[in-house]
């Protein structure tokens, strides 16, 4: 049974679970294969389930922070891609991406509760990847 739903809700304009990191939270060196993204104490609801998440009729969320380091590094392979195909089709994009390896550690306070990862060193990926992506009106 799920008992905790940390996430920083669904905007008007139905974006969900997506925020804004400051540019000095950011550093990405694709030539290198290495990006970084951190935040601290960003704030988060937690709403016990994913459908009250999703649709409320639960619970009222119960407020509460979240910090976080994630660390790309290493370089497994580089992928080009295009897509030419309409955008309504699912095309219309070109990337360079990079896939390798990625790190992580976390920490959320919610109330009295404290969720902590282990360390950044001792965490693991299975697939991670980073690069830089053209779509739409950026799509050439």
């Amino acid at each position: 049974m799920q008992i905790h739903d940390l996430n920083p809700g669904i905007k008007p304009d139905g974006l969900f679970w997506t925020i804004a990191i400051p540019d000095e939270g950011i550093e990405v060196h694709l030539g290198e294969g290495f990006a970084s993204m951190e935040a601290t104490n960003v704030p988060i609801d937690d709403y016990g389930n994913i459908g009250n998440a999703l649709f409320g009729g639960g619970p009222a969320p119960i407020p509460g922070v979240v910090s976080f380091t994630v660390e790309w590094s290493g370089v497994n392979e580089r992928i080009k891609l295009r897509n030419n195909n309409s955008p309504a089709s699912g095309g219309g994009f070109a990337g360079e991406f990079i896939r390798h390896a990625a790190q992580m550690e976390w920490t959320a306070t919610v109330g009295d509760l404290m969720f902590v990862s282990d360390p950044l060193a001792t965490s693991s990926s299975v697939f991670a990847e980073i690069g830089h992506e053209r779509n739409r009106t950026f799509f050439p």
